[in-house]
């Protein structure tokens, strides 16, 4: 049943094509994101709903939060799709660049959730939807500020599902691997399996709407390869990083 989404991060990229995935399946979509002129953009395509926001800006989250539960009558569905990512030099660990990061990949995130789920217990359901990645699974090379955020956000999305389920709100990780996106184009690295930003906006939509999974997680081989790296033993694991890393 098609209902009330609000999708942060949706001025472009996988966002962006969510959006366009909830709009043709009946959904009225609000969406939000640090430039207008996208959001603008999506608003005469789409029908979408603009809410410029900072999600560095606590204040102007609550605001928004309460704005759109005004103007659209309640909030069904929240998709936080903001991130920041910039590659770092092995051993190299930046406190600015890591604060950047941090700040809006994970931080961003509770300023947005903390009012969002205020507004789902007043109305008496919701669900949240966070967008991770693959490389939350475990600590990638060249990606330390990134990996140790978007693991993060999997084991807040762990927690919240256990304790906001009895409240009728249910929480789900996205996990994407490579896709085509303005951030991924900053990469000197090999992407393997490197998918449209189009086909990752259809399979988010298809699992948030077709399934009740708590993890959406693409392209599956690409999973299925991560997810037992992940159970190697550590000397295996550090051998094969190691590896990664003369590679890149």
């Amino acid at each position: 049943m098609a209902g009330i989404a609000w999708v942060l991060g949706g001025g472009s990229g996988i966002g962006a094509e969510l959006v366009k995935q909830l709009s043709a399946r009946g959904w009225t979509v609000a969406i939000s994101g640090r430039r207008t002129e996208p959001l603008d953009a999506l608003k005469a395509s789409h029908g979408a709903h603009p809410y410029p926001l900072d999600v560095t800006d606590a204040e102007a989250c609550r605001e928004v939060t309460v704005r759109i539960a005004s103007d659209l009558g309640r909030i069904d569905l929240v998709v936080f799709s903001v991130a920041a990512w910039d590659v770092t030099k092995p051993g190299v660990y930046e406190y600015e660049k890591f604060a950047a990061m941090m700040d809006t990949n994970v931080l961003g995130a509770m300023r947005v959730l903390d009012p969002v789920i205020g507004q789902m217990r007043r109305q008496g359901a919701g669900e949240i939807a966070i967008v991770a990645s693959v490389a939350g699974y475990f600590g990638l090379p060249r990606a330390a500020a990134y990996s140790s955020g978007k693991a993060a956000l999997i084991s807040l999305a762990q927690t919240m599902r256990t304790e906001l389920a009895p409240e009728n709100i249910s929480v789900r990780i996205v996990c994407p691997g490579f896709v085509k996106t303005d951030l991924t184009a900053k990469n000197d690295f090999p992407m393997p399996f490197l998918m449209e930003a189009e086909d990752a906006g259809k399979r988010i939509a298809d699992g948030l709407l077709d399934t009740k999974k708590f993890e959406i997680a693409f392209p599956l081989r690409f999973v299925l390869i991560l997810k037992t790296i992940r159970l190697l033993p550590y000397p295996l694991f550090f051998a094969l990083m190691s590896r990664l890393i003369r590679q890149s």
